[in-house]
């Protein structure tokens, strides 16, 4: 069994995952009528939790790449 293709699939679910947990976030999160925030303050928020969110699955995105390339790759 190959555990590198199925990590690098994981890896790979977890960047995705992570840009959809994003955008639920952004979501939830948007101005109502009855709610306190407004649309600038949504905007800053958005772009403020963008950041994490982004570290996140592009680290997640690179690992996959590492795991795909092979053993030879990845140093250690």
């Amino acid at each position: 069994m190959n555990f590198d293709k199925w990590a690098a699939l994981g890896a790979q679910g977890v960047a995705g995952g992570t840009i959809v947990a994003w955008l639920a976030f952004v979501y939830v999160t948007r101005p109502v009528s009855s709610g306190g925030i407004d649309g600038v303050l949504h905007l800053s928020l958005a772009a403020a939790s963008f950041v994490p969110f982004a570290m996140i699955s592009a680290t997640h995105a690179w690992f996959a790449q590492q795991l795909k390339a092979g053993r030879s790759v990845i140093r250690g």
